[in-house]
């Protein structure tokens, strides 16, 4: 019979697929995996020093990959289908990009599934001063990786002292990851204002 102990211990005994798969997660977009981390660190499964040094490393590598992407097809293939589709996502959620590269790459991460790619292959097109790229990238991801564990720590806290029967403590994570996503629309939507406000100016 499947049980919330027996989830807990099975991955608990395959630990380390579980911090591959963080890696490969935040190479691809890492906002679910690391949030699902966060729940299963609660639980006891998974190592917390662990979780964090494999959010360090996916992230870091997407952050090289992105770059690197975005400063390839500036210089060989500028007029790329991908390229313009990451200008234009950029400058429509983060209009102040260029002149405020600092802040737009801290804020992408924290943004709608997809934007933090389109963010880093635009700051490698735009050449991006790489010294702003790294103190950027590195402290959103502190920032952004604490938030998101804290959120995974939460849920799993708030539904097992609601229930530890397995179908309500899945219900209600998945209520919260319903919650969530809509919150971050919002949050998103309230950004996007007050970019284009600034703008306006």
């Amino acid at each position: 019979m499947l049980t919330l102990s027996y989830i807990k211990h099975f991955a608990a005994d395959n630990a380390g697929i579980g911090y591959l798969l963080i890696i490969l997660g935040m190479i691809i977009e890492g906002e679910i995996v690391v949030v699902m981390a966060g729940i299963f660190t609660h639980l006891g499964s998974l190592n917390i020093f662990l979780v964090i040094l494999s959010i360090i490393i996916g992230g870091s590598i997407k952050s090289f990959i992105g770059y690197k992407i975005g400063y390839y097809l500036q210089k060989y293939h500028s007029t790329n289908n991908f390229l313009l589709q990451a200008e234009s996502r950029v400058n429509y959620f983060l209009p102040n990009y260029l002149q405020k590269p600092f802040l737009s790459i801290f804020l992408s991460r924290f943004l709608i599934l997809g934007m933090h790619l389109f963010s880093l292959v635009f700051a490698g097109f735009k050449k991006i001063k790489i010294r702003t790229f790294i103190k950027a990238e590195v402290s959103s991801l502190i920032a952004w990786s604490v938030t998101m564990l804290s959120i995974g720590y939460f849920f799993s806290l708030t539904a097992m002292s609601i229930s530890k029967d397995i179908r309500k403590f899945l219900g209600i994570i998945l209520i919260f990851f319903l919650m969530f996503f809509v919150l971050e629309k919002i949050v998103a939507f309230a950004i996007e204002l007050f970019e284009t406000k600034e703008i306006n100016k």
